[in-house]
């Protein structure tokens, strides 16, 4: 009998132990989505002859925990692209099918082909976007928000640019969203 006693207080201890960790944690996570029209070419018409126009879109998802100081205690980004053309009735004719699956850069990895076709030297989109989340780990949310940016939208401390060259103006806008939407 005594035995249950003692094995019942120190699971009653566990129990407590983990809840008091869990509220001493205050942890919160927020999910951000920030999306904007990159490119506008409307359809038009020239001698007789149809021309298509193109819609392209970028959403950039932000994740991110937050401790009760609202220091970043872990963060995710990505991105899609997409590429729709329009004819001159305004109807969808490529792209953006339904049921159409956009992947993510994250997802493209090697495939999405910035070292390929654009010569980044800091590497593939998703190592660049690894490299700003580890930048934005153990600071502020104010201090990632502040974070100074050229007017191409790209980071403009030279350490930091080494190993992320690429535009993360949408990445501050998702965390802004994120950061709001934190529960």
């Amino acid at each position: 009998m005594a035995k249950k006693i003692v094995l019942l207080v120190l699971a009653l201890c566990m129990v407590m132990g983990t809840v008091a960790m869990a509220s001493a944690s205050a942890e919160t996570m927020g999910t951000g989505v920030y999306t904007q029209l990159t490119k506008v070419e409307n359809a038009y018409e020239l001698d007789g002859d149809l021309y298509d126009g193109a819609i392209e879109l970028e959403s950039t998802v932000c994740t991110v925990v937050l401790d009760e100081n609202n220091v970043i205690k872990s963060i995710r980004f990505d991105m899609t692209q997409g590429k729709f053309a329009i004819n001159a009735k305004g109807e969808v004719i490529k792209g953006g099918a339904k049921g159409d699956v956009i992947a993510s850069k994250v997802e493209l990895k090697e495939n999405y082909g910035m070292v390929a076709y654009a010569n980044a030297p800091a590497g593939e989109w998703y190592v660049q976007a690894k490299a700003f989340e580890d930048y934005c780990v153990g600071k502020t949310v104010e201090e990632v928000l502040g974070v100074e940016l050229g007017a191409d939208g790209k980071l403009v401390d030279a350490d930091v640019k080494a190993t992320c060259s690429i535009i993360v103006s949408s990445f501050v806008q998702a965390l802004q969203i994120a950061v709001a939407n934190a529960r």
